[in-house]
């Protein structure tokens, strides 16, 4: 695990070495256009070119490969910052993690989970897997492209939490900004118990933030207890983040925009290595308390069970819950 100086440390030697693979980029393009100039003489002088055709590949084969060089030294600095930058967040988070930058979500898995529709495009990377209280999780980074342009995509995180009591159907929950991605079947051709149909719950207030949907509202209702229910509108109102929750199987998808850094991290900025720590570390509290918060343990149907925790009267982002 790298601290935030090793982090700054690491920087500044990738930049002593991207100086130096400049300075060779920019001397073979100077070789280069003197290869151009010699042949261009040649021909005019009806002199041999052989000698400066010979100069003249070496130098584009040189430069292209320097310019990769430019590239890959980029790119590894951006991905050990990101391993460097999660590994420094997660230190204590969880009781088992790994993380792997170059890995993500089967796609199959995704379209399996049917959350989201109208995505024409996904990509995804910077796969965790880890272990709290019990419960499993895959967390992974998705790009979902629902329109024609670049502008039309969501840089969110995809978390499946493992749910120790399968849902026969399943029941998806979302709030009014992610409605338009919910994956419902609104077909007058397929019957009311084999679609998932949009309800409402009877809570005002829930009702208010989350549109539900699922094909039979009495078993999702022994999800959304009242308990359940309040500690969601909490969730949201504590993170302010759009999301969509949903038990299919065993499995609870958590998709919302919590991305690490999709654009990955420039290696000529100076980047404040101690912030970032924090805020990636408050990005993966989510993925924790999305495990307090549901309480998804052997006992999560029982009333009881749900009042032995306790909200804490500040609920900050990046805090935890207390338990009595």
């Amino acid at each position: 695990m790298k601290t935030a100086e090793e982090l700054r440390e690491l920087q500044e030697k990738c930049r002593k070495k991207q100086v130096i693979n400049w300075l060779l980029f920019a001397g073979m393009l100077l070789l280069l256009a003197f290869s151009v100039e010699a042949i261009r003489n040649s021909v005019v002088g009806n002199g041999d070119v052989r000698g400066v055709l010979y100069l003249l590949s070496i130098s584009i084969v040189f430069s292209m490969m320097t310019a990769k060089s430019i590239f890959a030294l980029s790119e590894s600095f951006s991905k050990d910052v990101k391993r460097g930058i999660v590994e420094a967040a997660s230190e204590g988070m969880f009781d088992s993690f790994s993380y792997d930058p170059d890995k993500g979500f089967n796609i199959e898995a995704l379209e399996r989970a049917d959350m989201m529709v109208g995505i024409r495009s996904c990509g995804t990377d910077d796969m965790m897997t880890g272990e709290y209280n019990d419960v499993k999780f895959y967390r992974g980074d998705v790009s979902l492209n629902y329109g024609k342009n670049k502008m039309d995509t969501l840089h969110g995180t995809w978390t499946m939490y493992s749910f120790l009591k399968p849902i026969i159907s399943d029941l998806q929950i979302t709030t009014k900004e992610m409605v338009i991605h919910s994956s419902v079947n609104r077909s007058i051709f397929t019957r009311k118990d084999e679609k998932r149909h949009l309800f409402i719950t009877g809570d005002p207030e829930f009702d208010s933030v989350f549109a539900c949907s699922g094909q039979d509202e009495r078993e999702a209702m022994t999800l959304l207890t009242p308990m359940v229910r309040k500690r969601l509108i909490r969730l949201y109102q504590d993170t302010g983040l759009p999301i969509i929750v949903g038990w299919k199987g065993n499995t609870l998808h958590f998709i919302t925009e919590n991305a690490l850094a999709p654009h990955g991290y420039s290696l000529y900025k100076n980047l404040d290595y101690d912030a970032m720590i924090a805020d990636t570390r408050k990005k993966l509290f989510l993925t924790r308390r999305v495990i307090e918060e549901l309480i998804m343990s052997r006992s999560v149907f029982s009333e009881y069970a749900l009042e032995q925790y306790s909200m804490p009267v500040d609920t900050g982002y990046g805090e935890g819950l207390r338990r009595q």
